[in-house]
């Protein structure tokens, strides 16, 4: 028996309940779509990894399951093999296609993949261009997202009852 839309994660959610956080108003072309996301499906962030230097820099790791920011594998894969001829690095697609700034990942050298083990909801579009102040220069966007909030299952933001690790790497492997 399928569950009912409210008892899926974000079922009882629309796009009005997050439009006003500046973050998720600026991220995307336009309103998102609201899309189920099945169980098995496996999802990507990239991620800042921690480091006792870093730390110390105070420029703190993403925090996995508590960022609502994620991409389906499938379309990130995509898009990194779409440059590949081009011989551009794996961070400067993603920091160009996803509007990643500096402000927001630093350092952009992980990459987190899980599999969900419960379908959600999650918003889905295409990112918008977003200016960085710290490498100054604007990137274009253009890239498929997911705005997934409610993942996390605890407040230290390291486990989600609706999906598990799959990988972690460096983002200079996806070369």
């Amino acid at each position: 028996m399928s569950k009912h839309f409210s008892e899926i994660l974000n079922g009882d959610k629309d796009w009005s309940s997050f439009a006003g956080d500046t973050d998720s108003r600026t991220a995307f072309r336009g309103i998102p779509v609201k899309t189920l996301i099945p169980t098995g499906r496996v999802l990507c962030r990239f991620i800042t990894a921690e480091s006792k230097k870093r730390t110390a820099q105070k420029i703190r790791p993403n925090n996995i399951y508590f960022s609502p920011w994620w991409t389906e594998w499938t379309s990130t894969a995509r898009m990194l093999n779409d440059f590949k001829a081009g011989k551009i690095p794996p961070r400067d697609i993603l920091r160009g296609r996803l509007g990643i700034t500096k402000a927001h990942n630093y350092y952009l050298d992980g990459m987190v993949q899980i599999v969900l083990t419960q379908s959600v909801y999650a918003w889905k579009g295409i990112a918008l261009y977003q200016t960085d102040d710290y490498a100054k220069v604007t990137y274009l966007g253009g890239g498929e997202q997911l705005y997934l909030p409610n993942l996390v299952s605890n407040k230290n933001c390291v486990t989600s009852k609706f999906a598990q690790m799959h990988c972690w790497t460096w983002v200079d492997s996806l070369a």
